[in-house]
């Protein structure tokens, strides 16, 4: 298949795998310096504690007083039933579309043995595409409404979203003091968000050419469904170690939301979280909420109004 008379095929696959290790090493390191960085503070905090515990030793404030605080409406319904499907999809996506590669596999024979063939797992994975499909789809008519609309303006990558990169690599690293306050989302989430566009419809492209194999090959050549085998392939892997390493990070084993970042499922995100995560968007709506300072009535022996 990749070999010197594919010199197409040869080349996606060598820039796949550096795509790869350069996207998901990065991740990696970015990750880990987070895990470490936060790991750091919630020890300092620790030692801290326990240290008032002591000196207060036989008061009876040995308990701090833990303010209950606001929650602030994060995902809509909406969002969190395509999120939801999404989640489900991908996941299935991933899990069949490996059994078909590794049948023999240890986590995928269980189920080729219970086939005695490809049918079920073929079967899955394509109804799990429909599904992701169709997700897609519903995203898309969302964006066409008021909130859908601001969602892509609040996504759209800019300038200011490399040098906030910078910033916070510098902060996790311990060559800044502080960190930089993120708006209502941070390049972590838009990186995210358009690299799952991009996913998307590399892996419903090339999926469907796939699917229809017989239909493709009136129209293409040989090699082009070679190179889009390829492209689902590596394009999965890719994928499919992002989401593990980037956003199961972050939302699972993050030590800031562990065990989970419930968000997802309620929708809310509490003032204190939202203050810490995004400070740019808590200090806005904070100045929202603040009612318009009123006129000072006029001193005495002022001229009167009009």
């Amino acid at each position: 298949m990749v070999g010197p008379d594919r010199p197409v095929l040869k080349w996606v696959r060598i820039v796949y795998l550096w795509l790869i290790a350069i996207t998901i090493g990065g991740m990696v390191l970015h990750g880990l310096l987070d895990f470490l960085h936060k790991t750091r503070g919630r020890l300092r905090a620790q030692v801290t504690g326990a240290a008032r515990l002591a000196a207060s030793a036989g008061s009876a404030a040995t308990h701090a007083a833990v303010e209950g605080g606001r929650w602030v409406l994060r995902m809509t319904v909406s969002e969190r039933l395509q999120h939801g499907l999404l989640a489900v999809s991908f996941f299935t996506l991933a899990f069949t579309g490996f059994a078909l590669k590794f049948p023999e596999a240890w986590p995928f024979a269980w189920l080729a043995r219970l086939e005695r063939g490809y049918a079920w797992r073929s079967v899955i994975h394509r109804g799990a595409a429909v599904a992701m499909v169709a997700s897609s789809l519903w995203h898309l008519g969302y964006l066409f409404g008021a909130r859908g609309r601001r969602l892509v303006r609040d996504l759209l990558p800019g300038p200011a979203d490399a040098v906030q990169a910078l910033q916070n690599v510098a902060y996790l690293a311990g060559l800044r003091r502080t960190p930089p306050a993120f708006e209502r989302f941070g390049y972590i989430e838009k990186v995210e968000y358009w690299a799952l566009i991009w996913g998307t419809l590399v892996m419903s492209v090339t999926g469907f050419v796939l699917w229809f194999e017989n239909q493709s090959l009136r129209w293409l050549d040989k090699w082009v469904l070679d190179l889009a085998t390829l492209v689902h392939y590596y394009e999965a892997w890719l994928a499919f170690l992002a989401i593990v390493v980037w956003h199961l990070y972050q939302n699972i084993a993050n030590p800031d939301v562990y065990p989970m970042n419930w968000t997802w499922l309620h929708g809310r995100i509490s003032e204190e979280q939202l203050r810490h995560e995004h400070a740019a968007e808590w200090a806005r709506l904070v100045a929202e909420e603040e009612p318009a300072a009123e006129p000072e009535p006029p001193g005495p022996g002022a001229p009167p109004a009009g």
